[in-house]
């Protein structure tokens, strides 16, 4: 049977060079915008509609080209403000479409759906190929047994410090308290990077890193120091010498939001209301009622009233978040602990203000670093250009993932609020496409996406334990605009429940490795990081239906088409419309990973028959 689909499912934009000449342009720069139209729509007229300084403009477009079924339209646009919306008003003989990032429709909508370009947007370009892996250094590798934290070293909230066997079980809070540490340590990482180098990566995330009194480090006692248990100031300095010789990043979490009730300020505090610090911190009732994040004591909200805070965080040359990006540490960039609640307290909402001083100062000192925050919610009001370079994509590609994949919600995870049905291909591409629309192009494209990490259960424990999912899983990740994050040991099947389940120890004995997983991981970062078309190209949702997935990344060297097929019962031959993503008959597409090659036909491609997670990398 043959899908014909309308001819509108052909019009097409994205913000990739495919389609904006230049998609960071500087201020008073002009750049051509492109639109792709099937050769023959039925279209009299294309109008391109920005709002110069709030008044609408209607810009007619010409017909610049044609290729195969295609016709393009252009027009040019001055870049005359710091973020243009836009969008395509498409005159045809059955009426007047608007095309917009959410789609086309003979409806109008509002701004916040238009299609959105950045001027003088500071990206930071190493992102284009970078793959991270994620690390939570306690449970990495021991690299330096001499700095381990000893049993009884300090006790905190009745529970006493346990130094526990590499590999022995997790020990719930009930337990230790957090208090059971491992001995994972910076020169254990350092020591594993021939490791991640094999492996393809070339961008560490870790976990904190500054002075603390718990395994997870979120409750920092001083914003000034590494930990001398994960090896102090010199183990970070040697790490950074040993990735700069293999031309790897680097990126630190630090938690803006909150500090530790042991920390070095608070502590000033408590002794002396008039101490400087004093201001850092919200005391309801001095000195035992205070401000904290979600009820735990041990957990001091900051205070971003204070002027004085702000500077010595971020704003001052020496400040915590511009100290580490000096010599010799370098970083490249910040993960932001709990992004969504910081400088938000009750009636004082100053999370916006924050955020773009935060990044004036670090784009000053180093216009190439990364910053992006901690989000499970709608992080889209935080994106557009003059604050955060990215969130951690929860919402916006990991959950409805998860949701799509479930076999089931085990009956002990389902909450009142918990959905028991498997979230539907149409649900998820439409959730992937509100999120994407909501932001620039430029800021979809650096997304830190994810499969899972150190706060959520493992993407195998998520699956079930299955692993032909797990692997279609993980070619979304690296296919999908965007960064792709690993967490350390997914790639050779470790498995891990609810935090701290999921904070298992690095399993080093490669007879216990997944080595096949392994091997697929590598293939496919490999292609992560040298497809042009997942490198800058642009994206295509083409099919999304039943349990069909499948979508078209362009850039002018290269197509890739991705398909996803989630189900357990395959349709015994499926043919995926492909005229409406630009692809005329004739045209031959070779499978990456298995070498297979299929023809269009009929503006269809017949894949056949294909087994639940069986995933398509096709390359034209």
């Amino acid at each position: 049977m043959v899908n014909v689909l309308h001819w509108t499912a052909g019009l097409h934009h994205d913000g990739s060079a495919m389609y904006v000449s230049n998609p960071l342009p500087k201020q008073g720069e002009t750049v051509t915008i492109r639109l792709r139209v099937p050769k023959d729509a039925p279209i009299r007229a294309v109008f391109l509609r920005t709002a110069p300084d709030g008044e609408q403009h209607l810009a007619a477009m010409h017909k610049e080209s044609e290729a195969g079924i295609c016709a393009y339209w252009s027009t040019d646009v001055q870049v005359s403000m710091p973020y243009i919306p836009y969008r395509f008003r498409i005159m045809s003989d059955e009426g007047a479409y608007w095309l917009t990032a959410m789609g086309v429709s003979r409806a109008d909508a509002p701004d916040l759906w238009d299609y959105k370009l950045l001027a003088d947007f500071a990206a930071p370009d190493w992102l284009d190929d970078a793959v991270f892996y994620q690390i939570f250094p306690d449970r990495f590798c021991n690299g330096d047994p001499t700095n381990d934290v000893p049993d009884g070293a300090w006790s905190r909230r009745g529970f006493t410090t346990q130094h526990r066997e590499w590999g022995a079980p997790i020990l719930s809070f009930q337990q230790a308290g957090t208090l059971d540490f491992y001995g994972g340590d910076l020169q254990g990482i350092t020591q594993k990077l021939d490791y991640l180098q094999d492996l393809g990566v070339n961008a560490l995330f870790l976990n904190p890193i500054f002075t603390a009194y718990t395994n997870h480090r979120y409750d920092v006692a001083n914003y000034n120091e590494i930990d001398p248990h994960l090896g102090g100031n010199k183990a970070l300095a040697e790490l950074r010498q040993a990735l700069d010789a293999r031309g790897m990043r680097l990126i630190l979490d630090v938690t803006p939001n909150h500090c530790g009730s042991e920390n070095v300020w608070f502590l000033e505090a408590l002794k002396d209301p008039n101490v400087p610090t004093a201001e850092y911190f919200t005391f309801n009732h001095y000195p035992d009622d205070y401000e904290t994040w979600l009820g735990h004591k041990s957990l001091v909200k900051l205070n971003y009233r204070s002027q004085a805070l702000r500077d010595v965080m971020y704003r001052g040359e020496d400040s915590v978040i511009r100290h580490w990006m000096h010599e010799p540490y370098r970083i490249d960039g910040w993960r932001l602990d709990v992004a969504n609640m910081t400088a938000r307290q009750g009636m004082v909402q100053l999370s916006h203000k924050v955020w773009r001083e935060m990044r004036r100062s670090v784009k000053a000192d180093n216009p190439q670093a990364y910053l992006f925050g901690e989000n499970f919610y709608d992080g889209t009001p935080h994106l557009q250009g003059d604050e955060l370079d990215a969130i951690m994509n929860y919402k916006g590609f990991t959950l409805p993932l998860w949701d799509w994949l479930h076999h089931e919600i085990p009956a002990q995870e389902l909450r009142p609020q918990s959905d028991p049905v498997p979230l539907t291909t149409e649900a998820m591409a439409e959730q992937w496409q509100r999120f994407w629309a909501a932001v620039p192009w430029a800021i979809t494209a650096q997304q830190f996406n994810l499969l899972d990490s150190h706060d959520t259960p493992r993407i195998l424990n998520i699956l079930g334990g299955d692993k032909a999912r797990m692997k279609l899983a993980v070619a979304l990740l690296m296919t999908i605009p965007g960064v792709p994050c690993i967490y350390y040991g997914d790639e050779i099947g470790m498995e891990g429940g609810r935090d701290p389940d999921n904070r298992r120890c690095m399993i080093w004995d490669e007879a216990q490795w997944d080595h096949d997983l392994r091997g697929y991981y590598q293939r496919l970062i490999h292609l992560r990081r040298t497809a042009p078309a997942l490198r800058h190209g642009g994206f295509q949702m083409i099919y999304a239906e039943g349990d069909l997935l499948a979508y078209q990344r362009q850039s002018a060297e290269q197509r890739l088409i991705v398909v996803a097929q989630r189900g357990n019962d395959a349709p015994s031959n499926i043919s995926l419309p492909v005229q409406h993503a630009g692809i005329a008959d004739g045209v031959s597409l070779t499978d990456y990973l298995t070498g297979q090659v299929f023809t269009v036909e009929q503006g269809q491609l017949n894949l056949g028959e294909l087994a639940a997670g069986r995933v398509l990398l096709l390359e034209g």
